[in-house]
């Protein structure tokens, strides 16, 4: 539908993902990545994970204590070798198999129900920012705005049934190898699209981009990061995904933060 190609293919709000990122996470993607690239020749590596970690709320969750987080990050930097190497799209279902797989074997960090038995905890989102993180234009960021976002648009545009709503399914999907099937289904004509333009834009937005705490990071490493269409669909789901704010339904909390910022500005 047109109104896809022209929600995914204005310029400008290409130009606008891209100038967050390189401004607001560039400062955390660069070192966390290098960290797991290379992570005997680089100092403060289990900080700069941690960091990242944090910034992308992948290390909440029930029961989650300090001494379980640690032993997590220690565990993906102990696999980061396995984690970067090439990696195909046919493959990138099992290696996020995989990671969620080394994840759910750090110690105490599987969950238990009343009676003691232990369960798997959900790390779909996880490793899927693992994956991005080191093959950005590759993999696409799952979580639950971007597979609502996607589940959505995967209908309006007819790709897929609309299931009839009187109708119940007992079928247990993997999501994430759903996602990255409507993913392809939905996006794959807007990927050349987007690539050009932003091979015709990036030097720009980069000039134009604050960078919070990096001065000295170089265009190549932004755009080793971010020029890709995956990066740009991936925030672009995010927002559609997300909950409009809607002024007048607003708590009366929030609406007094905001009056005082105002007031600041």
């Amino acid at each position: 539908m047109a109104f896809i190609e022209d929600f995914f293919l204005n310029r400008e709000r290409i130009r606008k993902v891209l100038l967050y990122k390189i401004e607001a996470e560039l400062h955390m993607d660069l070192p966390a990545r290098q960290a797991l690239e290379n992570p005997t020749e680089q100092s403060g590596v289990e900080a700069s994970v941690t960091t990242w970690m944090d910034h992308y709320r992948v290390l909440r969750g029930k029961n989650l204590t300090t001494t379980v987080r640690t032993r997590l990050v220690k565990a993906i930097i102990n696999g980061a070798s396995e984690i970067k190497r090439d990696l195909a799209a046919s493959s990138i279902v099992e290696r996020h198999t995989e990671i969620q797989t080394l994840c759910n074997s750090v110690e105490g960090i599987k969950l238990k129900d009343k009676d003691g038995n232990e369960r798997d905890r959900d790390f779909t989102s996880l490793a899927s920012k693992l994956l991005w993180l080191l093959h950005p234009s590759v993999v696409p960021i799952f979580d639950s705005q971007a597979w609502c976002a996607t589940n959505v648009i995967a209908r309006l545009v007819d790709k897929v049934p609309t299931d009839d709503p009187q109708a119940k399914s007992d079928s247990i999907l993997n999501a994430y190898c759903a996602f990255l099937k409507l993913h392809t289904i939905c996006f794959a004509d807007l990927y050349n699209p987007i690539d050009k333009i932003i091979s015709e834009d990036f030097g720009k937005i980069f000039e134009d981009a604050p960078r919070k705490n990096s001065t000295s990071i170089k265009k190549k490493d932004a755009e080793r990061q971010y020029a890709n269409h995956m990066t740009v669909i991936d925030q672009l789901l995010w927002h559609l995904g997300s909950e409009v704010q809607v002024e007048e339904c607003l708590t009366k909390r929030i609406r007094k933060r905001r009056a005082r910022n105002r007031q600041q500005v």
